[in-house]
């Protein structure tokens, strides 16, 4: 059975930070271009609130503003910074997203710096994937590309049923917009998918993912899964790249050995080392270091922090155990669960040198 990664993180919406508008927030009350009658003003209030979406300095919020492509691709790629606790240079510098291959209409001497900085972020994480290696920044985003680049963004879940919206036959994004519809994040039946995005409509779209995500609490915080990312297992005695003399020096003789997978794992209360086998001395690298979780995180919590994976059907006999599985450059990261469970037994971090 073939697993395809999809390299992608979902996002955390607890690291809200303004993505639309200009610096100065208006008060959500004063604006002056959104009347309490607009179907959409209590989530652009809100918007405001959380800090996810303000307005503009002269005090208006462009309810009416279409959003081109560009706009989009800096809101989600600010997203996943602010969940990664680090500052945009301190990402580029820990993800080496500088090395990301351009969208060919969006190379490093383009005039917009922050969107060329982006849109490698949201490439890299395969929420914007372009058509052709273009981007086409300028171009007006349509709903049914808003609902793809959001179900990416939130690995919103494929719930059971088929919703019958009456006009999205056509558009190769009808599944994303199902989920959309799912998870509570459209209630539009028709969705008009070919129509463009509006300020508005976004701010609504945001809330509602908010507030979807906000009401699932993760297991694990989100520094965990950053630390994941970058090949280490918080907490671990030693990290991959270390050796088995330097496991022994800092806790001693493990509980236990077994063979595994072409090694030995050494096991230390929840976690476990893997050396490559045969053992020729106690010097040999530790090349896997694996995590028993105590309260097991959701595969949707893991999904939404690490990304989810585009995985291929099982025909028949599938195994007793199954993996979301993450390529990582010189590593991998891999979360094992029970075939048909919902949750994470363990997570193992694996060196591909």
């Amino acid at each position: 059975m073939t697993r395809m990664p999809f390299k992608k993180l979902a996002l955390s919406t607890a690291a809200a930070g303004m993505i639309f508008g200009a610096a100065l927030p208006a008060s959500a009350a004063g604006y002056t271009d959104v009347p309490k009658e607009s179907s959409h003003h209590d989530n652009i209030v809100r918007a405001n609130e959380l800090g996810i979406m303000t307005g503009y300095g002269d005090g208006t919020f462009k309810p009416n503003g279409q959003l081109s492509r560009g706009n989009v691709v800096k809101a989600l790629g600010k997203y996943v910074v602010k969940q990664s606790g680090l500052t945009p240079e301190e990402y580029v510098k820990t993800y080496g997203t500088a090395s990301v291959p351009n969208f060919s209409d969006v190379p490093n001497s383009w005039a917009d710096q922050e969107l060329v900085m982006y849109s490698k972020i949201v490439k890299d994480m395969g929420i914007f994937k372009g058509s052709n290696n273009r981007l086409m920044a300028g171009n007006l985003i349509t709903r049914d590309q808003m609902a793809e680049v959001l179900a990416r963004t939130f690995a919103f879940r494929d719930l059971p049923g088929a919703p019958e919206i009456s006009d999205i036959g056509g558009s190769a994004y009808a599944k994303s917009i199902e989920i959309l519809f799912e998870n509570g994040i459209s209630v539009a039946n028709p969705y008009h998918p070919r129509a463009t995005t509006s300020r508005a409509q976004l701010a609504t779209f945001l809330v509602r993912s908010y507030d979807k995500v906000s009401k699932e609490e993760s297991v694990m915080p989100a520094s965990f899964y950053s630390e994941l990312r970058k090949g280490k297992v918080s907490d671990a005695i030693v990290q991959i790249g270390s050796t088995l003399t330097e496991l022994k020096k800092k806790a001693g003789d493990p509980e236990a050995e077994y063979d595994f997978e072409g090694g030995i794992r050494h096991v230390y209360g929840k976690y476990e080392y893997g050396v490559p086998h045969p053992v020729l001395e106690e010097g040999d690298p530790v090349t896997t270091v694996t995590y028993y979780f105590d309260e097991e995180p959701s595969l949707e919590e893991v999904m939404r922090h690490m990304g989810p994976v585009e995985q291929t059907e099982e025909e028949e006999d599938p195994m007793e155990y199954d993996y979301l599985w993450y390529h990582k450059g010189d590593f991998e990261v891999f979360f094992e669960y029970e075939w048909g469970g919902d949750t994470i037994d363990n997570v193992t971090v694996k060196s591909n040198r």
